[in-house]
């Protein structure tokens, strides 16, 4: 007997979207009948790889079909491998993409024995991180996630027409399919300069790092070869910007400026205690008060948008389960909280909304009160 493939997955998938295998068994008539399936991940970076297993086991029905859902398999094998910190100013990124074998067999009682047969392997899938919103999976041209990918695509939700601080860099995550090195430029008027970098494999994906120091204020575009980009503004850095970098909804790092409503606060929890005196002449109790280290809030908003960029902030930056914020130079791991309502649509400011949210930082204590001179840190 033999199984039959029924749906395989694409050549290349978001390790994060459903990766749905169906198998059908030509046998019948067998006690506890099952397809048992092991989906191997091999995390792939720089020809280095990084295997990891799991086994299904589906019961057959009277249809002798089985269906897999393996992308927690997937998307677990390249988690434990990806690296993305930042430490300071130096952004430190090792991403992966997965290989992924397939091998199903039937299993059944035969009297008082297990029997296994029926043994098929399949191979030639690569699944990337990251993964599509329900909307785009129900609104996309194509299922097949080479045909949307191409040659390479700007891994990035974000609308034309974001503001860059210049003198920030811009960190804009890309992933190629036709080689390992991935080819980006930076055009402005008639000047464009042109960069590449080594992502360590085909179909891995990198973060871009895109200085600005040497852009005219105005509009610019940066993107790669397989994509031209979307049209920028580099404009003056003000006091009242904040500059961070976060986990898009692809995973990959990303930057992003928020400006600060002139809100800071700070989160201090402290209990009281009834303590006893030693047994004396003058015997008495005191209270004491053992208070938490405070943690530094800050309220923030994306100033005033457009409906586009406004969802964008609540479904990409906002819902971040990893964030840093540069300050005093360096950037510094914190938390984005967003408001548990926000209203995306008023009819007394037709064109223009804010999106605010809370930041708090991962630190205790306040950059002020500091032992260390401020120009003594980092020697």
């Amino acid at each position: 007997m033999a199984i039959q493939l029924l749906q395989q997955p694409g050549s290349v998938s978001f390790a994060s979207d459903p990766i749905i295998v169906k198998a059908k068994t030509t046998l019948t008539g067998k006690t506890f009948l099952r397809i048992k399936m092991e989906c191997t991940a091999e995390a792939f970076h720089s020809g280095e790889g990084i295997y990891y297993t799991e086994n299904y086991s589906y019961e057959v029905g009277s249809d002798g079909t089985a269906t897999f859902n393996i992308s927690g398999t997937v998307a677990t094998a390249i988690a434990r491998c990806m690296e993305q910190e930042v430490e300071g100013t130096d952004v430190k990124q090792t991403v992966y993409s997965a290989r992924i074998t397939i091998n199903l067999w039937e299993v059944f009682i035969d009297g008082m024995t297990e029997i296994e047969q029926g043994d098929t392997t399949s191979t030639g899938y690569t699944a990337i991180t990251g993964s599509l919103t329900e909307f785009e999976r129900l609104t996309a041209d194509n299922a097949d996630t080479a045909t949307i990918i191409g040659e390479g695509r700007i891994l990035s939700r974000k609308p034309e027409g974001e503001a860059i601080p210049k003198g920030i860099d811009l960190y804009m995550p890309a992933v190629i399919s036709t080689g390992d090195t991935v080819a980006y430029s930076v055009e402005q008027g008639e000047t464009k300069r042109n960069y590449s970098i080594y992502t360590g494999g085909a179909l891995v994906p990198i973060s871009l790092r895109i200085p600005t120091d040497e852009l005219e204020y105005g509009t610019f575009k940066a993107g790669i070869a397989a994509e031209a980009g979307k049209g920028k503004y580099a404009v003056p850095s003000t006091p009242d910007m904040r500059n961070f970098l976060f986990l898009n909804g692809f995973g990959l790092i990303e930057s992003a400026t928020a400006v600060t409503k002139e809100s800071l606060s700070y989160e201090t929890e402290s209990e009281q205690f009834v303590v006893p005196s030693e047994i004396g002449f003058r015997s008495h109790t005191r209270i004491a008060s053992y208070a938490q280290q405070p943690f530094v809030t800050i309220e923030m908003s994306s100033g005033y948008v457009n409906r586009e960029w406004a969802e964008w902030w609540i479904n990409e930056f906002c819902t971040t389960r990893k964030a840093w914020m540069m300050a005093d130079g360096r950037f510094l791991p914190v938390a984005i909280i967003p408001e548990d309502t926000v209203d995306l649509y008023d009819r007394s400011k037709p064109d223009l909304l804010a999106v605010n949210f809370t930041v708090r930082c991962s630190f205790a204590g306040g950059t002020y009160n500091s032992f260390v001179k401020r120009n003594e840190r980092g020697k």
